[in-house]
């Protein structure tokens, strides 16, 4: 049966802060461009420091960006509900913070009263975020939700950790796909969208992004770090996603892979995807450029599929010469111009945690 428009959910606004700018179009021209914010020392955010968690900064930034770009007044009131999420206890600052800070915070910037909630789920965790906050306006709960995820992981406490699980690049270059990749190097940053229901934006006049359609969650919970399905269970989320949109894997134009340039979760995910998708799928890794956001990694390339919608353009994965699989296009070093009308968004976490999201446009 057809949704109503109260049960369809788009995105009205985008809020971006990433190693690539500080701002949505900042950030996605540099990406098209080809430019490259990992190095040896991380991918970072071109900002000062503020005297607050830079998670909580980005956060805030992102999410006044998304509200100002979908023409939503503040205060949100009790009908505005925040799911904007940090995946990890704040380090840098002189007390130690909950994640559940980063939803408080953008709470109390928009005057949200409604439900305001923070999901921990490794790098999955900005998508999720927003599937369930896609939830919450479908169930009637919310009127409006700002909903994505924020991260700034460079405490050392953090780096020690990556170091020791041993998916740190050591050349500081992240090269998804490729053969020669020897992991990620880490990133910070914040996506924020503003999600309403179709009714909602077009009593307001408002311009939508995008439909999200399709979404599904899955676990591949056998190890601590590791995925251990040969790439089943990623395949299988994905499959959900677009089941639940009504979609075949072949009418996807474009998919933004997880690809961490590690060794296993790229090997594993391009079996995955190779497996699924028509031969010569349009696959990019947007991580090449941005560095791993961790917790904020799956916001940012959600919001990443939606500008593709706009401008009918895909990301490049940087750094690629020699692909793990030749059954993928990876769209090697440039951009391209494609009609992209439906899109797929991957996100999976550590300790198991996969995500897929699948919008179209209006």
């Amino acid at each position: 049966m057809p949704l109503s428009d109260d049960q369809r959910i788009v995105v009205t606004g985008i809020g971006l802060v990433t190693p690539l700018g500080t701002g949505r179009e900042s950030s996605w021209s540099s990406l098209l461009a080809g430019d490259c914010a990992a190095t040896k020392d991380g991918a970072r955010v071109p900002v000062d420091e503020s005297g607050e968690p830079r998670a909580i900064l980005f956060a805030r930034m992102a999410a006044r960006e998304a509200l100002a770009d979908a023409e939503v007044r503040s205060p949100l009131g009790e009908r505005g509900g925040v799911l904007v999420s940090g995946s990890k206890p704040l380090l840098d600052f002189p007390t130690i913070l909950s994640p559940e800070a980063v939803p408080r915070a953008v709470a109390r910037d928009a005057g949200a009263e409604g439900p305001v909630m923070n999901l921990s789920s490794a790098c999955a965790t900005g998508v999720q975020s927003v599937m369930v906050a896609a939830g919450w306006l479908r169930d009637g709960r919310c009127d409006v939700v700002l909903a994505g995820s924020a991260e700034s992981s460079f405490h050392p406490l953090y780096q020690a950790g990556f170091r020791q699980m041993g998916v740190l690049s050591e050349v500081g270059r992240v090269r998804p796909f490729d053969r020669r990749r020897d992991g990620f190097v880490l990133g910070e940053g914040a996506g924020v969208f503003c999600l309403e229901t179709l009714a909602s934006a077009r009593r307001r006049g408002a311009r939508a992004y995008g439909e999200l359609t399709g979404w599904a969650m899955g676990s591949d919970a056998h190890h601590a770090i590791r995925f251990n399905s040969n790439g089943r269970r990623m395949a299988d989320t994905l499959s959900r996603a677009l089941g639940r949109a009504g979609l075949a894997p072949g009418d996807l134009d474009y998919v933004n892979a997880h690809g961490t340039a590690t060794l296993l979760n790229d090997s594993l995910e391009s079996t995955a995807l190779s497996g699924l998708l028509p031969p010569g799928a349009l696959v990019s890794s947007t991580k090449g450029a941005t560095g791993h956001l961790l917790g904020a990694t799956g916001a940012v390339e959600f919001a990443f599929c939606l500008l593709a919608l706009r401008d009918g353009r895909v990301p490049p994965t940087l750094d690629l010469e020699d692909p793990e699989t030749d059954a993928l296009d990876f769209i090697p070093g440039r951009s391209r111009a494609v009609e992209v009308r439906r899109a797929a968004s991957l996100s999976f976490g550590f300790g198991g945690s996969l995500a897929a999201a699948v919008v179209e446009k209006i």
